[in-house]
């Protein structure tokens, strides 16, 4: 194993990474897939110092006492910050956490876990796998292809231009906004207590859709979808087009509403 201690801006590249974890407080955090070796840049740094070690491929960038399993309970008085960037090859697996900074992730084909408290987390280009886990954080995506999991307390998730083929999310009050598209055999499982959820779809979607509420709003931009009560539930379903793929959300007070994207140049 080799190590550095890290306690002001600093610049490392590294050979034969392949998976990278990193562990920080307050400040940011840019991961980005390369073609090129992989390189850490530490611009700004207050506070102990940041430990990194490379080892068999496994590239670590984190303090000593910032666990990963520890670290959406994470407390202390000691002010800490730090300013970083890395690069590791596009097929790297990454796993970050962090408990106040904000956090960018693009061009990574392997598997993403992510942990935050409050920090904002914005993830772009993703094809495999992300598990994400939030108390307030928001996570916002754009053309994730990889399967999602997320799970927070009050963080909002917004996808844009998303693709993947399984989605599930499960919000205690956050509100969830998809813009996705539904191929053969995806699936969304949405799930909030009082957060909205609202999933815009293609207009000639395939999916069958059940989606309920105890007492919040239902609404649909689709034609051939039906309401009832069932349970004490307000429901909504049915099948659009060739039901290939499933859809399934459910709300005790937050509102769902199921909208529908025209083709390119339709008129408004």
């Amino acid at each position: 194993m080799t190590r550095w201690t890290i306690s002001e801006p600093t610049e490392l590249d590294f050979d034969s990474v392949k998976v990278l974890r990193v562990r920080i407080v307050a400040g940011s955090v840019n991961v980005v897939g390369t073609d090129e070796t992989a390189r850490l840049e530490v611009t700004d740094l207050d506070g102990p110092p940041l430990q990194v070690s490379l080892k068999d491929g496994e590239l670590v960038v984190a303090y000593d006492d910032v666990s990963w399993p520890g670290i959406l309970s994470w407390v202390t008085s000691r002010r800490r910050s730090a300013t970083i960037s890395v690069a590791v090859p596009w097929d790297s697996s990454v796993q970050l956490g962090v408990v106040t900074a904000s956090a960018v992730v693009s061009g990574i084909h392997g598997c993403t876990s992510i942990r935050s408290v409050s920090g904002n987390v914005t993830l772009e280009g993703l094809t495999e796998t992300v598990d994400a886990e939030t108390v307030s954080g928001d996570l916002e995506t754009k053309s994730l292809a990889g399967d999602l999991r997320f799970s927070t307390v009050s963080g909002d998730l917004t996808v844009v231009d998303g693709s993947s083929t399984l989605l599930r999310a499960n919000s205690i009050s956050g509100d969830v906004a998809l813009d996705v598209d539904v191929a053969r055999g995806s699936e969304i499982e949405l799930t909030s207590v009082s957060g909205d959820v609202r999933v815009r779809l293609p207009h000639n979607t395939d999916v069958q859709v059940d989606i309920a509420s105890t007492s919040g709003n239902l609404d649909t931009a689709f034609d051939g979808l039906s309401y009832r009560r069932l349970y004490g539930n307000r429901r909504l379903g049915g099948v659009l087009g060739r039901g290939s793929g499933r859809l399934l959300a459910s709300t005790v007070s937050g509102d769902i509403a199921l909208l529908r994207r025209e083709p390119a140049g339709a008129a408004l």
